[in-house]
């Protein structure tokens, strides 16, 4: 019983207030070889409640994020929380939640504002986002400084060669299309598919060098041998530590911020990812280092 009661005040409280930054190093067999390095942050999952992930906690992670110095900012989708009969339709929608509930979910979108990065911050839309209103999302995020992009594709200007970000539309709530995505990118140009779902690495249509996602929360939950109990995605396991790749190809899964379903997480600690991508002769992932981000609260 001690040992339980151990593992769920781990679980429903203090991991799912923890926050570690996680630094990797990214080679890409894809970019052109003269490309610049490129700094990226990457998070996903913020799924802004009353309990851990408050709008003052967004604004937090958004200086600790803005402290790691990042060329680019991106965010893989699943903005708006979902605990409990709220994690999918149709309790989910706006309609059927309170107007307190809707006024905390708009106020944790509008402090995405606070971030801010020299080439920009990027986003694409959520399971979560859309199952509560797709539309309502891209009106508020439209009047912040985020670059929403749904099969559109943005062009990073820089010096060091200029990077393209293909955003997706969700799997589960829209229709992904690469080509659509993609139709602006100029052939061989170095490129990253922002994408909230993990098993759109597997499309056939999915032919670019590099995913960044979320979607997965590494399980939320996660023991010791067997790993996850709930798995949302193939992926959820064989990207368990952040990446997995097939031939050339690379699939990096954030763990995320937030919880969705139960308001716990043990074994997978909220995560901000801090990619440097460079190109190289080989694709590879490195891990360079695990720590808990500066603040100045």
């Amino acid at each position: 019983m001690g040992i339980g009661a151990v593992m769920a005040v781990i679980g429903f409280w203090s991991e799912p207030r923890s926050l570690v930054v996680s630094e990797f190093e990214v080679v890409t067999s894809g970019w052109p070889q003269d490309t610049a390095p490129l700094r990226v942050a990457v998070l996903s999952d913020i799924h802004v409640d009353a309990l851990h992930m408050p709008p003052e906690r967004v604004r937090r992670i958004a200086e600790q994020v803005r402290a790691l110095r990042p060329d680019v900012i991106l965010l893989a989708g699943d903005y708006v929380g979902g605990h409990g009969l709220e994690a999918g339709p149709p309790r989910a929608a706006r309609s059927r939640r309170s107007t307190q509930d809707n006024a905390l979910h708009e106020e944790g979108l509008r402090a995405l504002d606070d971030l801010n990065a020299p080439l920009g911050v990027y986003a694409v839309m959520g399971n979560h986002d859309c199952w509560w209103d797709c539309q309502r999302v891209r009106e508020i995020l439209a009047d912040t400084r985020i670059h929403f992009l749904e099969n559109q594709a943005a062009r990073v200007i820089r010096p060091g060669g200029d990077v393209w970000i293909a955003g997706l539309e969700d799997g589960q709530t829209q229709r992904p299309d690469f080509q659509m995505a993609t139709k602006t990118i100029p052939q061989g140009a170095a490129t990253i598919a922002l994408v909230h779902n993990p098993g759109l690495f597997d499309w056939a249509s999915n032919v670019l060098p590099l995913q960044i996602s979320g979607h997965s929360h590494a399980g939320q939950v996660r023991f010791p041998l067997i790993g996850a109990p709930v798995r949302v995605t193939r992926h959820t396991e064989d990207t368990a530590d952040g990446w997995t790749s097939a031939g050339e190809r690379l699939l990096i899964v954030t763990r995320g911020l937030g919880e969705s379903g139960l308001p716990v997480r043990f074994g997978a600690p909220p995560q901000i990812m801090l990619l440097t991508i460079s190109p190289g002769q080989h694709s590879m992932v490195k891990p360079v280092a695990t720590y808990a981000p500066k603040t100045k609260r």
